[in-house]
């Protein structure tokens, strides 16, 4: 059952004490809040006992759904054995040393080392300052430049919010040494009638004369999702990936591949560098990495900046970098549990297949009157709202779209489902656990929310 908060205190239009993310800071009152009580499988339950279908695995995090006894029951045991030990100064944990084992068994590069962090946000700040490591000890201390891509999420904290492709202005960066290209969005950036190989053969040169208008030798590395959750669920045109890896071969600059969002399983397979050929220099994960059930991320250091450091932690006489809470002990042993949980069930291969259900499902609704596109890959999928005409041209804009968007969303989210707007794109991306039944009543409710906003529109 669920327990009642206690709203006498906090009621209304009152400010809550406390912020919440991507949402007006003045619209953190009681009213306008939800609140999670608890949650079983897929599905969460908010204080007044509605249940909702949690579509997103709450930011793409819950991979094993809530509740999942055998993973709860592995966190306990190792509170009982050892709640934290820090890794540092010749200690670490064996909790933590197995992770890292299993991990250099499974990541897509070839003699990787490990560094953990708590977040994905840290571990992109974590791996920048590596970076800038590496340069100082090669004697190259200007190669420090980094490339993302508008649109791109990777993080909240200082560097990581610079390399994000958006919100800068409000917070005065991004930071020197921080640039950005092309999100390969084809359906919203495409010329009429430009094809999907001309798009990415002019993003490619877009990264070109990025790297061209930079001092000689100065970028260090480019970071990219595989696929780009939080631009909208882009999925890049085949001949994308191809074409920015051969630049960035001829300059000789790191590929980093932000898995955060698109590591185990999400993509169908375990990496999104697998679903789309890519062989990354470095690579970042967190949050499926325990289910969203510890904080826990990771770098994977392939051998060159391996050796870079090594050397140069040698010549300083310290490698001056540490993490209170990296390789906790505790998300250690959630980690494990999580990856064998993923290993024994076959959730990966479970996932593609639910995959195909909802990308059957989802495109039952390409030609819906408020659909421009529909894309999905592997266990996850949008609802683009951005229409083009017989002519190739865009009918809306992207205001319009966003805000055609956010009202599906919320129109969706009083069905019971709780998707993720993001920008003009709804996007569904479940748990990996997630049954064919359940696939079936989520793309059910999709099409209810849609009919019910083109309704009101229509009556406007």
């Amino acid at each position: 059952m669920a327990s009642v908060l206690p709203l006498s205190t906090h009621d209304g239009d009152e400010r809550l004490p406390m912020l919440l993310g991507f949402q007006r800071v003045g619209d953190t009152t009681a009213r306008k809040t939800r609140f999670m009580d608890y949650g079983r499988g897929i599905y969460v339950y908010d204080t007044d006992g509605r249940e909702y279908i949690e579509a997103t695995a709450s930011f793409y995090v819950a991979s094993l759904g809530y509740q999942h006894a055998e993973l709860v029951e592995a966190i306990t045991a190792q509170y009982r054995e050892l709640p934290f030990f820090v890794s540092a100064l010749n200690r670490t944990s064996r909790t933590a040393l197995e992770l890292a084992e299993k991990l250099v068994r499974r990541v897509p590069i070839a003699d990787a080392h490990l560094l953990f962090a708590a977040t994905g946000s840290e571990a992109i700040d974590f791996l920048i300052k590596l970076l800038y490591f590496q340069g100082v000890a090669r004697g190259t201390p200007q190669r420090r430049t980094v490339i993302g891509r508008h649109g791109s999420y990777h993080g909240a904290t200082l560097g990581a919010a610079s390399l994000t492709g958006g919100h800068h202005a409000e917070f005065g960066l991004p930071l020197p040494g921080f640039r950005h290209v092309s999100q390969p969005d084809w359906h919203g950036r495409r010329e009429p009638g430009e094809t999907a190989q001309a798009f990415a053969q002019r993003l490619a040169r877009e990264l070109e004369q990025t790297i061209a208008s930079e001092p000689a030798g100065s970028v260090a590395a480019f970071f990219a999702e595989p696929m780009s959750f939080s631009a909208g669920f882009k999925v890049p045109p085949p001949d994308y990936f191809p074409a920015v890896t051969a630049v960035l071969a001829e300059h000789d600059i790191a590929l980093v591949a932000d898995e955060v969002v698109t590591g185990f399983g999400r993509t169908g397979h375990w990496f999104g560098a697998e679903t789309f050929g890519l062989t990354p220099t470095h690579m970042t994960v967190a949050k499926g990495i325990t289910s969203g059930y510890f904080p826990l991320s990771a770098i994977a250091i392939g051998p060159e900046l391996y050796a870079d450091l090594e050397r140069g932690s040698a010549a300083v006489g310290t490698l001056a970098h540490a993490g209170t809470y990296a390789a906790h002990p505790v998300g250690a042993a959630a980690a494990l549990k999580t990856l064998e949980i993923i290993e024994r069930d076959g959730l990966v291969e479970h996932g593609r297949r639910m995959g195909e259900l909802l990308a059957q499902g989802l495109n039952r609704y390409a030609t819906h009157p408020l659909v421009g596109e529909v894309r999905t890959m592997g266990l996850g999928g949008c609802l683009d709202f951005l229409r083009r005409d017989a002519d190739d041209r865009p009918v809306n804009d992207e205001a319009a779209a966003d805000d055609l968007c956010y009202e599906v969303y919320q129109a969706l989210l009083e069905a019971g489902v709780v998707a993720r707007p993001a920008g003009r794109s709804l996007i569904v991306a479940p748990p990996l656990i997630v049954q064919p039944t359940e696939i079936d009543e989520i793309c059910r409710r999709i099409g209810r929310a849609l009919d019910l906003v083109l309704g009101a529109r229509a009556g406007r």
